[in-house]
């Protein structure tokens, strides 16, 4: 890494450059179902029988032949004897004598020669025999075999994200385990002499660590297996030599701190002596413009600024894409088109993402704490604002662009 003057790399390309330099390791294990959630399917998962499995009754009435009652009416109503009782996980038995009806629940198999279901609604019974008040169409409320899902449709193609809908769906057909990519393994390092261990009193000039924490269970959340690290010294020979041990443990690892400019900003230059190539150093974008990313032998270095709101910003931007290919998923991150509920103030020389909450269509900025060291204002958003460079303040009733977090 000869070069560290820092650039501005437009974040798109920017991603590019890290999705082509990361290896994604091939390896998948075997989940029983529930575990499975969040997971990424690593093989088709195709039906195995029909949905449903068998022609059942859409509500609770009368199995019969249309025809038998084609004449019913208010005024003209249609006797039959009851000949069987079927509900939901009944046999339903041989064929349907003619000239007779089926008491039938939601749910129930139809049985043979049965063509509708009249509910009882429209119905009078003693028990032994049925009185008909309506005329039924043939066919009419029956959910007939395979009308939801044909047996050998795929149902969650390799690359599919898993959540509680598809569960449901394997689980009706009979799946107990799911083939998946086995969660990606994340190093994840703050750095500065500043931090200091939560178990002890501050101190003057020292802070507790947010940004580890929090990307920890940003990463959690997302479906990795993070390793929190105890913070990284400002010492860029030590901190050389970790990383150079973490890269070649983990597919990523993620630092904040000591990635700017300043005299004891040192991750450009231990990411050089760690044996990693450089990337890019300097994004088109604020917050968190230091961010710089390395590779080696296939595993991805991503140096993250100190400041909380522009590490998770950029872990937004630049780590979640990577993440998403080592999951097997599209690392495309999901935008939508929203109307703001309030202004920005600010001119936008330079492309900027906002934190904000986005609730039906309409996004809403937090007011203040628009500075990327504060964290505060970050609690309850949902989205980040794409704002595009020599963009100037924004105003109520604004379309923008927003990220999806």
């Amino acid at each position: 890494m000869p070069q560290r003057k820092r650039g501005q790399t437009p974040v798109e390309q920017a991603v590019a450059l890290i999705l082509q330099a990361l290896d994604v390791p091939k390896t998948t294990e075997k989940v029983p179902l529930l575990q499975a959630l969040g997971r990424v399917a690593a093989q088709d998962v195709c039906a195995r029988v029909a949905q449903p499995p068998f022609d059942r009754s859409a509500l609770d009435g009368y199995a019969l032949r249309a025809a038998e009652i084609a004449a019913a009416g208010p005024k003209t109503p249609v006797t039959l004897p009851i000949s069987r009782y079927l509900c939901a996980g009944s046999d339903p038995g041989g064929p349907l004598e003619p000239g007779t009806a089926a008491r039938i629940m939601t749910g129930a198999p139809i049985p043979a020669g049965a063509d509708c279901v009249l509910r009882q609604e429209d119905t009078k019974s003693d028990g032994q025999t049925v009185t008909f008040y309506a005329q039924v169409a043939a066919k009419a409320n029956i959910c007939f075999a395979g009308e939801d899902i044909a047996p050998g449709k795929c149902l969650a193609p390799a690359g599919t994200l898993l959540d509680e809908v598809y569960l449901g769906l394997l689980a009706g057909q009979g799946v107990q385990t799911v083939q998946v990519y086995a969660k990606p393994r994340v190093a994840l390092m703050p750095t500065g002499d500043e931090l200091y261990s939560p178990d002890k009193p501050l101190i003057p000039g020292k802070i507790y660590d947010s940004n580890g924490p929090m990307l920890a269970a940003r990463l959690l959340r997302l479906g990795a297996e993070p390793t929190l690290l105890a913070a990284g010294p400002d010492d860029p020979a030590a901190l050389g030599r970790k990383l150079a041990e973490l890269l070649e443990a983990y597919p990523l690892v993620i630092t904040t701190g000591g990635v700017s400019v300043g005299d004891r900003d040192y991750l450009p230059q231990a990411a050089e002596e760690a044996g990693a190539r450089l990337l890019f150093y300097g994004i088109d974008a604020k917050p968190g413009t230091p961010a710089l990313a390395a590779e080696k032998n296939g595993h991805i270095l991503l140096c993250l600024s100190g400041n909380p709101f522009a590490s998770f910003a950029t872990f937004e931007l630049l780590a979640r894409p990577a993440l998403a290919k080592l999951q097997g998923t599209a690392p495309a991150p999901v935008r939508v088109k929203a109307t703001l509920a309030n202004g920005f103030e600010k001119a936008s020389p330079l492309r900027r993402f906002v934190r904000a909450k986005l609730v039906g269509g309409v996004v809403t900025l937090p007011k203040g704490g628009h500075f990327s060291g504060g964290i505060g204002a970050l609690v309850g958003c949902n989205c980040l604002v794409d704002v595009p460079a020599g963009s100037s303040a924004l105003h109520t009733g604004d379309e923008v662009e927003v990220i999806l977090l």
